[in-house]
């Protein structure tokens, strides 16, 4: 079949077009392997620390970090932490960082504010699935301050999955300031997580009033927070204006862009005990938002067992330890072979308890057990299983055995023995040989 002029530029076109679609089909294929996500794996405190050096980067955690009781120093963060269900036990921060943000209160004045947490600054970033237990942020700062035990700061950040449990005290002489279970001041997406946590504040600012906020997942802005389970144990003493709720303590625009707003599934147990010495009183304490200055796009779902405990006794700081001289016992609980160990503190006069010192699980190594011995040809074998509960833990192999000297001395004299009885043989049958053919010749 012969092909017109333009038949023949409409065929080489197709060809060139199933060729091309052969031979880059592979190409695109790597391209796309080549644009996965890149994670940096994290398996031990200097690893975690090292997020520092590059907080924009992709990280996931191999297994469960220790820290401790060594001082954590709050890092800013802007990329992607995938916990996989690991847990960093025993986070102890004592001082804020430098990188400090605005924040704002409910008339909208702006702050230069300093934050602590395991993140101070967390801007665009995402954590997933992780746990911090055993956690203790205790500041002390003259500054406006923010502090939470994952991020004193939240912008624009999504948070899912991930679990806290520890102390968040705050003794803060200046205005704009507040604690709170997972994140301090900003926005972001809160989602299935849970906070177990003790929040103390004190308020020393003498030369006015204080903005004060308190919440169990946000101390002071707007989120959608959805499905989050918080269990609260709060004191809040402040000669300002007060702001608690076992959500979050105010929820408000805080002159941001973040149109997320929801507070929905979630669940509020515990108790916030405060007293606001203001004659200017407004005293918000509330168990999902203690003061909706938005409000939320909805707020539905939620499920409380909350009190709100309000004194006008103001001489006293208000605290868990219910003791002025606590007297405390402290129990260590070993580790088993899964679970870690930890250290409880209890005080004898008023009970007041806390947890920290989280140990590593460890096995108990039995006796080594022989499975195969060693012999003159092959290797023996022996293994090691954990006498709690049985699993294997170490297994070696025993050399092949080497004669002994006297076993050597008598094979050597076995073996001459045998060469002399094959040469006494060998020359007798040469002499008989010999003898019987001298006969014939004489014969």
């Amino acid at each position: 079949m012969k092909l017109s002029g333009i038949s023949k530029i409409i065929f080489s076109c197709v060809a060139v077009f199933g060729l091309s679609a052969v031979f880059f089909s592979n190409p695109v294929t790597v391209l796309a392997e080549e644009e996965q996500e890149f994670f940096k794996e994290i398996s031990d405190a200097a690893e975690l620390a090292d997020i520092a050096n590059d907080p924009q980067g992709n990280y996931r955690l191999t297994q469960d970090i220790y820290l401790d009781k060594e001082s954590w120093k709050p890092i800013p963060f802007s990329g992607k932490l995938e916990g996989d269900g690991f847990t960093i036990y025993n986070m102890n921060v004592t001082c804020v960082d430098q990188n400090k943000r605005v924040t704002r209160d409910g008339n909208l004045k702006q702050y230069d504010t300093e934050f602590a947490g395991l993140f101070s600054v967390m801007e665009n970033a995402e954590v997933n699935n992780l746990n911090i237990k055993g956690a203790f942020v205790d500041i002390s700062d003259r500054s406006h301050c923010f502090a939470a035990i994952l991020a004193g700061y939240s912008d624009n950040s999504k948070v899912k999955g991930c679990c806290v449990e520890g102390r968040v005290h705050l003794v803060n002489s200046g205005i704009n300031a507040g604690v709170a279970g997972i994140a301090g001041w900003g926005t972001g997406i809160f989602e299935e997580c849970a906070a177990d946590v003790e929040l103390v504040f004190e308020d020393r600012y003498t030369s006015g009033k204080c903005e004060q906020f308190l919440g169990g997942i946000l101390s002071c802005g707007i989120a959608e927070i959805k499905n989050c389970d918080v269990r609260i144990n709060g004191y809040d003493s402040c000669h300002g204006y007060v702001h608690n709720g076992g959500i979050v303590g105010m929820f408000y625009l805080c002159g941001t862009r973040y149109r997320g707003n929801c507070i929905s599934g979630c669940n509020v147990e515990g108790q916030i005990s405060f007293f606001e010495d203001n004659t200017d009183r407004r005293a918000y304490c509330k168990p999902f938002a203690g003061e909706p200055l938005t409000t939320p796009r909805k707020i539905k779902s939620n499920t409380s067992q909350f009190e709100c405990n309000e004194t006008k006794d103001y001489s006293k700081v208000l605290s868990p330890e219910k003791c002025d001289k606590p007297d405390y016992e402290n129990t260590v609980i070993p580790p088993d072979c899964t679970k870690p160990g930890y250290t409880t503190h209890k005080c004898r006069g008023c009970g007041y308890c806390w947890t920290d010192d989280y140990t590593h699980p460890r096995h108990e190594a039995g006796e080594w057990v022989v499975v195969s011995q060693s012999d003159f040809e092959k290797e023996g074998l022996e293994k090691q299983y954990c006498s709690k509960c049985g699993v294997l833990m170490n297994e070696k192999t025993t050399p092949i055995r080497q004669p002994r000297s006297e076993e050597k001395g008598s094979s050597v004299i076995i073996w001459i023995t045998v060469i002399s009885g094959i040469l006494a043989a060998v020359s007798a049958i040469s002499f008989a040989i010999v003898l019987a053919n001298k006969r014939k010749r004489t014969a």
